[in-house]
């Protein structure tokens, strides 16, 4: 409390000083202010108030203090409009305004710190609601059940791992922000003048959101803005600072010395800005990149993960990781959204149906999908050779591809599967298998990172052994599975349904599907058939599989719903299958002589291994082209059993097909073994017809990863539940305690507070003392009923006594050391009443 004073007596002074004649009359600046005529000298009663009112408040200076606060803080919220983050600015400019508009009020308010900072969270919880709902369309009524609606749609969503980026949530948070920001920059203003506990704040914001922006938008602007009030704000404070002092040594101050001060200031300001733009910045530019870099670091970016999940991703252009799948995990959620930025440009040769692999997906259960890998390999020198099983002769090739990134940052390597070689250091998560002949080791990969992130315009080249086989050949396939791939893939998947096991049994049946071949393309045509596909599906219901609730009960969905149908039904079968996801393979573009793929192009398809050829691909969704092997009959297309009659898709073209990011997981990785076994295929030409290009809707999607924060989400609505209880239970015990504590103790000293907290104390204990009582009487009686506070009920009396009716009766302060002692006493008291208090209510049988 000490501290909250400090401008009390610099008001004192200026409503002392600058005050014309006799009886207060008005100050010139406020008669002019208020449109009187300087000549007035004596206005009426109710103008006196006025200016009474207004002198009470504002000190000089503190009105174009606050015109600056508020400019300040619009620095940051215009800066991140132009960036493009997704945010209302009807609603945010007006919530940042009134922030420091309230802050002002409760800066000149009697509230204490804590008091104040509750009011203004709950005054400003309203605000913000209030003004996002005069924001909607409709009347007011409409437009607060809109806002509330989104919320809690929101919250709902978040516990249950789905996908909800809601614009006007963000907005709502980052208004809670800049409340909060506005409050405190008033306070610390104009309430205990520590300027820069008020500008830090929201340069922070400033300064993040220029470092983490690379677009073209120019945003020196707001910085060079927010850098001149800033400065001007620290004249304001020293100015203040020194006016004080001299007011204390009786110095008069001439009355135009603050403008001038302020002309000054501000051209130092400039001149010190200027300085500051001719500084070199090579060194600047290296520390922005290694606070680029430090954005990129593993785990910034599983927070990342959670923010894509909840949050639309800002249009801003900055080294955001495009980690597409990238996350340890994968949850079947709802609606997706879909943009259109380019992700890279990949190059290969034409005549093949791609996929570009940026991880693959082996286990399943309840909708959520987690990797087998479970090493972590770090190669620091390029390339990356990777050991395959062997294969029949023809049975693949190598394809070269490069890769040419157009997003802004990524932290993944994308490949046509299988891949082989990558000419990059990188950082892999994989699993080491036992190959057939129980010789040597493979590896299994699930996903693969470079070791430093790749940012717009780098290139570089993958060799993928990529399938050749016809389906007459997979159709002659053992079925002897390698050990590693019976242990993973074909074990038993927990959620899956009765219901599901019997419809890929009877899928297959119908279709006379003899062969695993045969059975994959009987599923793979049952769910393009059968299954609509939508990208503005809703949660899955709680407690149902999410494949048995698209199969049999929704009848929609997006690849992801897709391939994982697939895959479950497969291995009812025992036919080892996984999920791989990606992007497909995008628009061929004649003049960059390479794929064209776009967020939209994201994508998840099945892969089925086949002994002796290894993993092949198959296309189960219906908004994607169907593979050909070139030399596959037509298979007869299994009737619906118990399911509605087939959908047919409407296809329109799209030339850039897309998703919207993930944020990937990495993490340091060992070393690589020493003696990689190589393998050289022989060459084949392969079969595939010409590139095919995405003649459908959009594909998917927006991965829905939830690792590592999955195990722990359905516990965030509970515990933000209970941590909304306890605040509030604090906050009812925060205003009782001030309700006892503080309640008419303002302006007395600490000696006279002690004694009427004292009497205050004693009634809670039954202990009522009558007022005609002198301090000494009341002493004994204390004393008496309550023996252990003897001591310090002794001397809060007896300084009481000497401050109120002795010699010398100068109030003590708390610096002093009687305002100590009886704070001290004071405390000790207290404790002894508690005690009695809490013996009355727990013991009432004992004597106290």
């Amino acid at each position: 409390m000490g501290e909250a004073w400090v401008v009390s007596p610099v008001n004192a002074y200026y409503n002392e000083t600058r005050w014309r004649g006799n009886g207060g009359a008005v100050p010139l600046s406020f008669c002019e202010f208020i449109g009187m005529t300087t000549l007035d000298l004596h206005p009426p009663r109710w103008m006196r108030r006025i200016t009474t009112l207004w002198h009470s408040i504002f000190a000089p200076g503190d009105l174009t203090a606050l015109i600056i606060a508020v400019v300040l803080l619009a620095m940051p919220v215009l800066a991140l409009n132009a960036a493009g983050w997704p945010l209302e600015i009807s609603t945010l400019m007006p919530t940042t305004i009134l922030s420091v508009l309230f802050g002002f009020v409760l800066a000149r308010s009697q509230y204490n710190e804590l008091l104040g900072l509750m009011i203004s969270g709950i005054y400003g919880a309203c605000f913000v609601l209030l003004i996002a709902a005069l924001n909607q369309p409709g009347n007011l009524g409409e437009g607060i059940y809109t806002v509330f609606g989104r919320l809690f749609r929101w919250i709902l969503d978040a516990t249950n791992g789905g996908i909800n980026q809601d614009d006007l949530v963000f907005t709502l948070l980052i208004a809670s922000l800049f409340w909060f920001l506005g409050y405190n920059l008033a306070w610390h203003l104009f309430r205990i003048d520590r300027v820069w506990r008020a500008i830090l704040p929201p340069a922070l914001i400033l300064i993040s959101n220029s470092v983490y922006y690379t677009g073209d938008a120019n945003l020196d602007g707001y910085m060079i803005v927010f850098t001149f009030l800033s400065l001007l704000l620290v004249v304001r404070s020293n100015l203040d600072a020194r006016e004080w002092e001299w007011y204390l040594n009786g110095i008069r101050v001439p009355r135009r010395l603050r403008n001038q001060v302020f002309r000054v200031g501000a051209l130092l300001a400039l001149i010190v800005l200027i300085a500051a733009w001719a500084i070199p910045r090579n060194d600047i530019e290296d520390r922005l990149q290694n606070f680029q870099e430090f954005m990129q670091s593993e785990p910034l970016t599983q927070l990342s993960e959670l923010w894509n999940r909840l949050f639309a991703s800002a249009d801003t252009q900055g080294p955001s990781t495009a980690d597409y799948y990238g996350g340890d995990s994968l949850q079947l959620g709802g609606a997706i959204r879909l943009g259109d930025e380019v992700v890279f440009l990949a190059s290969a040769p034409q005549g093949r149906h791609y996929y570009w692999r940026s991880r693959v997906f082996d286990y399943y259960d309840s909708g959520r999908w987690t990797s087998a890998a479970d090493t972590r390999l770090t190669d620091p020198e390029a390339p990356l050779v990777i050991d395959q099983e062997a294969t029949l002769p023809g049975a693949r090739v190598p394809v070269q591809q490069t890769f040419t990134m157009g997003v802004n940052a990524s932290r993944l390597i994308y490949a046509a599967p299988q891949p082989q070689q990558i000419d990059l250091p990188t950082r892999t998560d994989l699993r080491y298998t036992p190959d057939a002949n129980l010789v040597g080791q493979d590896m299994l990969v699930s996903v693969i990172r470079p070791t430093k992130v790749l940012y717009r315009g780098d290139s570089y080249t993958a060799t993928s052994l990529m399938s050749a086989a016809s389906a007459d050949q997979l159709r002659t396939a053992s079925t002897v599975y390698p050990q590693w791939v019976r242990d993973i893939y074909t074990d038993y998947i927990p959620s899956v349904t009765g219901r599901t096991i019997a419809l890929a049994s009877q899928i297959v049946t119908e279709a006379n599907a003899q062969t695993p071949y045969d059975k994959a393309k009987a599923i793979e045509t049952w769910l393009r058939q059968n299954i609509t596909y939508n990208e503005t599906i809703p949660q899955p219901p709680a407690g149902q599989d999410p494949v048995d609730w698209v199969v049999f009960d929704y009848k929609q969905g997006y690849c992801n719903y897709y391939a994982s149908a697939m895959v479950v039904m497969l291995r009812t079968m025992g036919i080892p299958a996984r999920m791989a996801a990606g992007f497909a393979q995008g628009t061929y573009n004649s003049d960059e002589n390479a794929f064209v793929v776009q967020e939209r192009d994201a994508h998840t398809w099945v892969e089925v291994y086949f002994p002796g050829y290894g993993w092949v691909e198959f296309e189960p969704t219906a908004a994607q082209a169907p593979l050909n092997r070139g030399d596959e009959p037509a298979l007869p297309a299994p009737q619906p059993t118990n399911q509605p009659p087939s959908p047919t898709p409407t296809f329109t073209p799209s030339p850039l097909p897309s998703s919207t990011p993930t944020q990937a997981n990495g993490g340091a990785l060992p070393q690589p073994t020493e003696g990689k076994a190589q393998l050289t295929p022989t060459l084949t030409p392969s079969v595939t017809p010409s590139p095919v290009i995405v003649p459908t809707q959009p594909p998917p999607i927006r991965p829905q990863s939830r690792d590592p924060f999955a195990f722990i989400l359905p516990a965030v609505g509970i515990a933000l539940l209970v941590l909304f209880l306890i605040v509030v239970v604090l906050g009812v015990l925060v205003f009782f305690y001030w309700w006892w504590e503080w309640r008419g103790m303002k302006g007395l000293s600490p000696i006279v507070r002690a004694y009427a907290r004292l009497e205050r104390y004693l009634g809670l204990i039954g202990i009522h003392l009558p007022p005609d009582q002198t301090p000494d009487e009341r002493r004994q009686r204390i004393v008496r009923d309550l023996p252990a506070s003897e001591p310090s009920v002794t001397a809060i009396t007896q300084m009481y006594v000497n401050e109120r009716y002795g010699p010398d009766r100068r109030p003590s302060t708390p610096d002093t050391p009687q305002g100590q002692v009886a704070d001290r006493a004071w405390l000790d008291a207290r404790g002894n009443i508690i005690q009695r208090l809490l013996r009355r209510v727990f013991t009432p049988w004992r004597k106290n």
